[in-house]
């Protein structure tokens, strides 16, 4: 849990954000740096009540960072986000009732972060497997939250990063790397998605996963940057592939 202090600067940041209905989100992504800077700064080394304090000077000026945030959620561009998505909601509702045709693409990226696999059916899920691993890429840092293994053997990696620059000269993630397993297999076909933010959540989909893997492996090597990721994956049984 966040001291008074860090809560002061959360407060003092969303001072600058004229629209109201954005402070919610604003506030949870900003905490989730902020803890996650602050996890980076304990495993440093340093004890909790000082990695808090160093977390959130390195956050930066809190008037600055609610200024520029203020230009992001603008209350006019606010207002007309609100009105389209009821009326998205609107349409959706009426297609179902009148049509019963599926629409869940309108509000897929609302869903998903709430819970990454809101886009997948139940009915297609063999499993959906927590992760805790987390790299770290010059300032960047990639945290690979989830792992939703579907029935027509696509298996769909979601993960969270961010700049801990916050608003220095970070780069925009566009490869997490090379995808195999355990047996050998190399993962090529696929799809990727991603949102934007101080913290973006991303979705990386590979096709045709091998259901007796045990180990999903990240390897990525670019210009002199580097991580390897192994996660276990759940036994799979015959019947439920």
């Amino acid at each position: 849990m966040l001291s008074a202090k860090s809560e002061e600067f959360l407060q003092k940041v969303l001072s600058y954000v004229k629209f109201s209905f954005d402070h919610r989100a604003i506030k949870d992504e900003l905490e989730n740096h902020l803890i996650d800077r602050m996890q980076d700064y304990e495993e440093q080394g340093y004890a909790e009540e000082e990695a808090e304090q160093m977390a959130v000077r390195a956050m930066g000026d809190a008037q600055e960072i609610g200024r520029e945030l203020n230009r992001e959620h603008n209350p006019i561009i606010g207002w007309l986000w609100r009105t389209s998505h009821f009326l998205v909601v609107l349409l959706i509702i009426t297609n179902l009732y009148f049509v019963g045709l599926p629409i869940a693409n309108a509000v897929g990226d609302t869903l998903m972060k709430i819970n990454p696999a809101a886009g997948i059916p139940k009915s297609n899920i063999v499993y959906n497997l927590p992760v805790h691993q987390k790299v770290k890429l010059d300032n960047t840092v990639i945290n690979f939250t989830n792992l939703v293994l579907e029935k027509n053997g696509d298996l769909n990696i979601f993960y969270r990063y961010y700049d801990t620059s916050l608003w220095g000269g970070g780069w925009s993630l566009g490869n997490i790397g090379i995808i195999t397993d355990n047996l050998g297999n190399r993962y090529y076909n696929g799809s990727g998605s991603g949102g934007g933010g101080l913290v973006s959540t991303c979705r990386r989909t590979i096709n045709h996963f091998a259901p007796n893997a045990d180990t999903l492996i990240i390897s990525y090597d670019y210009f002199n940057r580097q991580y390897r990721v192994e996660i276990p994956l759940k036994k799979v049984k015959e019947n439920e592939y």
